[in-house]
């Protein structure tokens, strides 16, 4: 047996492992509550490790010093000091480290006193404890977030972290809801014991980042162990999480109304599918064309979200998340099951939005806007230097290709470049002369089959893919599911283009 089939049959025995372990936590909850409890600490215990080290060897030290009576005596006071130098040296270390707070523009109480005012009501309300400060993120969120003080999960300092793109999607009245959801979220997370270890679940990660940034002694003593640790709280705490949409959602449908909690988790997935499917590809594809990111990203988002999102295509996200497709992470069907809402329905842009309703002037978009630039710089430089040496490449092979067939590894090359250089009118005649001069190679027609079925020629993706399988019977289950894949898509979009048609007619 070589050595890729060990280390894959190792892979699914592990996988394996874990599921049965996932399942047994599911099952038993007060166990894997136990366990997590256990492992979180064994953490705290392996950071203190440096101070405790530290007192126990000195104390140790000045109680053998009054007491020595030969050269061994001697001997281990020396090196009981040698120990407490070097802990004391780790232990300083350690407590000068600040674990990374939550990326965000620090939002003043005179530029949105309303926001201000709001979050001390709900604070006061479902007494919370204080919430240190309001952010402006970049993200689509909204939820109070805790991070770590010092090195160890047990002191946190919160954050209202408020996603501009969010709010732009919320009407001032949702953001209100919303906005008592996250704080009574964080409430409850505040006061139980697994709120506390999903806490210390999310804490790990940044203390070790920290940690690994400072590449100092200490990180090489407590990394590795502290790795093994992270690791193990993530496996145990999956059972116990909740996705902060999920605990906002439950709250509305149990203090307002089945309509707000509909209407407010369609707006999140909308936002989301937006941001991440649609805004961001299209804003890095500046990149293509610019080696440093100069465009306004959230400045201008208010004027392209009108000009680029439409109704159809936030309904088809709304189908795609209430059937799991690319959105497990939220689990959504799950929580449509649990709160009995049987389909979401997005009712449009708000106007005003409730940034413009909440922030006195737009200047902070600006400034989000500097924040961002300065986080995307290195993978702006990245994708700008990949765009050049791909199409670079890509001339190299249209040259060949126009002197001689493309063959074998080239072929493939040319496959994947295609859709980034030609024009859509293009693309279907490139793979249909790629294939048909590797017709004897089952790569190549597989490849060249999958491309052509995304641009949309069916019959001849099938028949390129139908071809791979017939020179390589190994491929023969992977081309009838992407052909059956392929096939119900297009029923699934005859059936949405109905329902939306249905809908223009009776709204």
């Amino acid at each position: 047996m070589n050595t890729r089939a060990v280390n894959q049959t190792a892979g699914n025995t592990s996988q394996t492992r874990r599921k049965r372990l996932e399942r047994l936590l599911t099952r038993s909850p007060a166990l894997g509550a136990t366990a997590l409890f256990c492992v979180h600490a064994a953490g705290c215990l392996l950071m203190f490790v440096p101070p405790l080290t530290t007192i126990a060897a000195g104390a140790a030290a000045i109680f053998l010093a009054g007491r020595i009576q030969g050269p061994l005596d001697g001997f281990l006071t020396a090196a009981l000091v040698t120990v407490s130098l070097f802990s004391a040296y780790l232990s300083v270390q350690l407590f000068r480290l600040r674990p990374h707070q939550p990326r965000g523009i620090a939002v003043g109480k005179q530029q949105a006193p309303e926001l201000f005012a709001m979050l001390a009501r709900r604070a006061a309300h479902f007494k919370t404890g204080s919430v240190n400060d309001i952010l402006l993120t970049s993200q689509a969120e909204l939820q109070v977030i805790g991070s770590p003080v010092l090195p160890l999960p047990l002191f946190h300092r919160y954050s209202l972290c408020v996603g501009a793109p969010l709010m732009m999607f919320l009407g001032a009245h949702q953001f209100r809801l919303a906005l008592a959801g996250a704080v009574a979220a964080s409430a409850d997370n505040r006061s139980r014991l697994t709120g506390w270890l999903n806490q210390a679940t999310s804490d790990w990660p940044l203390i070790l980042a920290t940690l690994e940034t400072s590449g100092n002694l200490l990180s090489r003593v407590l990394a590795p162990p502290l790795r093994g640790i992270a690791r193990a709280a993530a496996i145990l705490t999956h059972p116990l999480h909740e996705d902060w949409r999920q605990q906002q959602a439950r709250w509305l449908m149990e203090n307002s109304n089945e309509q707000s909690a509909i209407e407010y988790l369609a707006t999140q997935v909308v936002t989301s599918a937006f941001m991440d499917r649609q805004y961001w590809p299209m804003i890095l594809k500046g990149a293509e064309r610019c080696p440093t990111p100069v465009v306004k990203a959230f400045s201008h988002l208010p004027l392209l979200l009108k000009k680029t999102l439409n109704y159809p295509l936030a309904e088809r996200w709304l189908m795609q998340a209430q059937t799991a497709r690319g959105w497990r992470a939220y689990r959504i069907p799950d929580l449509l099951a649990e709160l009995k809402i049987e389909r979401l329905h997005w009712t449009g842009l708000p106007d005003p939005d409730a940034f413009s309703a909440l922030f006195i002037s737009g200047n902070v978009l600006k400034q989000l806007d500097g924040l961002w630039q300065q986080e995307i710089e290195l993978e702006w430089r990245k994708r700008h230097a990949r765009y050049q040496s791909d199409q670079s490449r890509f001339r190299q092979l249209q040259r060949r290709a126009a002197d001689q067939a493309l063959r074998g590894a080239s072929a493939l090359h040319y496959i994947q470049l295609v859709p980034r250089f030609l024009g859509e009118a293009d693309t279907i005649p490139a793979y249909r002369a790629v294939y048909a001069t590797n017709a004897d190679d089952p790569k190549v027609c597989f490849a060249a089959g999958l491309a052509l079925l995304r641009a949309g020629a069916g019959q001849d993706g099938s028949q390129a893919l139908q071809r791979a399988a017939d020179i390589d019977p190994a491929l023969t289950r992977r081309v009838r599911v992407l052909i059956r894949e392929h096939r119900q898509a297009l029923v699934r979009k005859e059936v949405f283009n109905e329902h939306a048609v249905i809908h223009g007619v009776c709204a």
